[in-house]
């Protein structure tokens, strides 16, 4: 689904940075301009799915186009973004009073507007569905009013749970679920559970009770955490189906009340699925009474909002695992890179203690570069951190700090003989070959490392002269005394 952003700021290079990133969801069409009034003369009568204004511009400004836009009723429920310096306080209140739906200060960081803008627009998308939905319901006049108010309700209790800057991560998770099994039939109690597929089984990740209904659906053995195969369950007969949402009002009788359900006592049950960061998970309500009423396209589309909220944080909280991985380990392979390297052996050094640091130097690295390649160098690369790492106890860090040199950390070396004894254990890796290339006729290169060592209190008192220390000694040319050459 394509969706359009107007995005309006007098700064030239805030325009830019702000279109950047609106630009990086996908589906998203940015219409950016540099004046509020050239904005004004392009939206009427176009799609817009969200406005960011900044406050401060030429007439009209930030606060001026929230009354503007909010005046069309095309855009009464259009997202809109207020952006503000860090001092203006009392513009994002009388921005939220006058219909903004969230504000942003400057300066604006990065992964933060990515985040909001993507919840307010999945939201946005959400809404539109249902809008669309709601046209094609055959029930009578006075029943569609009466889903059509219900669904905007529950949506307008989405849109605030979402928005509440007091919740975050699991705390807004957790909120959203037990919303969601408030509203799937009010007045019935239903729990929400959440699911993530592992394997032939399912991880329950999050489960919530409709407010009010906590004692009344009982305890089962299955606790968060729990893993269940999904053989004989409703989650593996829709997954087996295809996926989508299947709903029913009573499930007993129908050829889905598995020994599960019928052991759990569920008789009205939703369940949906949806991916996010490579990972499959089911979003399930389920109660132990009959459905009151039919579940419709609307149920079904509630529930789907709701997965697609989940499918949003999750892939969002993925996401920045994987920035948060990249910053700290050697992107080729895998181990500490030099400055996480750093500040966990400096959290990890006391003074006093005899820590110890040991620094491997390739032999002749550039040479085999030359001679197999650099995709065979990176590889022999890949293989010696995996062999160090392996090498190493649970309390030790092994890091890349430099091209084809590598550090270990010991917290503590109790005597100069246990230093030389963990040398010799890094050591051995090099007594075999290293492997390149694929699995079918893999070769071996056999390659040779200098490991200079530096122990504290005698080399120094501080993990960077420590490291400066061990550095040294490593290089060509130091004292044999210092160094160790392997094999």
């Amino acid at each position: 689904m394509t969706q359009h952003v107007v995005i309006v700021d007098d700064d030239d290079l805030t325009l830019k940075l702000f279109s950047g990133i609106a630009g990086e969801i996908d589906g998203v069409v940015v219409h950016a301009f540099s004046s509020s009034t050239e904005a004004i003369d392009w939206y009427h009568g176009k799609t817009v799915d969200c406005f960011v204004f900044d406050y401060n511009m030429p007439l009209p400004n930030g606060l001026q186009m929230i009354a503007l836009v909010r005046a069309l009723p095309e855009f009464a429920h259009v997202p809109i973004v207020i952006v503000t310096g860090a001092h203006e306080r009392e513009v994002r209140y009388q921005a939220l009073d006058a219909g903004a739906n969230d504000f942003l200060q400057k300066p604006v960081d990065y992964r933060e507007m990515l985040a909001r803008m993507t919840t307010l627009l999945a939201l946005r998308a959400a809404q539109k569905r249902l809008a669309m939905q709601i046209g094609t319901l055959e029930q009578s006049l006075l029943d569609a009013e009466e889903r059509s108010r219900e669904h905007a309700e529950r949506l307008e209790a989405l849109w605030g749970i979402a928005n509440n800057p007091n919740l975050h991560d699991d705390e807004l998770m957790l909120a959203m679920l037990q919303r969601g099994a408030a509203a799937i039939r009010p007045g019935q109690p239903f729990r929400g559970i959440l699911s993530r597929i592992e394997g032939d089984s399912m991880r329950l990740v999050s489960m919530a009770e409709a407010l009010g209904y906590e004692d009344r659906l009982g305890s089962e053995e299955e606790g968060v955490g729990a893993l269940i195969p999904l053989t004989d369950t409703v989650v593996g007969r829709t997954l087996d189906s295809g996926g989508g949402t299947h709903a029913f009002e009573d499930i007993l009788g129908t050829d889905r009340a598995t020994s599960l359900v019928q052991a759990h006592g569920w008789r009205a049950m939703i369940v949906t699925s949806f991916s996010a960061g490579g990972v499959t998970y089911v979003l399930a309500f389920a109660s132990h009474l009959a459905a009151s009423k039919p579940f419709g396209a609307q149920d079904n589309a509630y529930v789907e909002v709701l997965a697609s909220f989940f499918a949003t944080h999750y892939q969002q909280r993925w996401q920045s695992s994987r920035i948060g991985h990249q910053l700290e380990h050697d992107s080729l392979t895998g181990v500490w890179n030099r400055s996480r390297f750093r500040s966990l052996g400096r959290a990890a050094f006391r003074a006093g203690e005899p820590a110890a640091i040991a620094v491997v130097d390739m032999v002749a690295f550039q040479a085999l570069n030359e001679a197999h390649g650099h995709l065979n160098g990176d590889a022999v690369l890949v293989e010696v951190a995996a062999a160090l790492a392996s090498k190493a106890y649970d309390d030790e860090l092994v890091a890349r700090i430099s091209g084809d040199t590598f550090a270990i950390f010991f917290p503590r070396a109790p005597s100069h003989e246990w230093l030389i004894e963990s040398i010799r254990r890094f050591g051995s890796v090099f007594a075999d070959g290293m492997g390149i290339g694929d699995r079918d006729g893999k070769e071996f290169l056999n390659v040779a490392a200098r490991i200079g060592f530096a122990h504290a209190p005698r080399d120094g008192t501080t993990l960077d002269a420590l490291l400066l220390r061990a550095e040294g000694r490593a290089r060509v040319g130091a004292p044999a005394a210092e160094q160790f050459t392997f094999p």
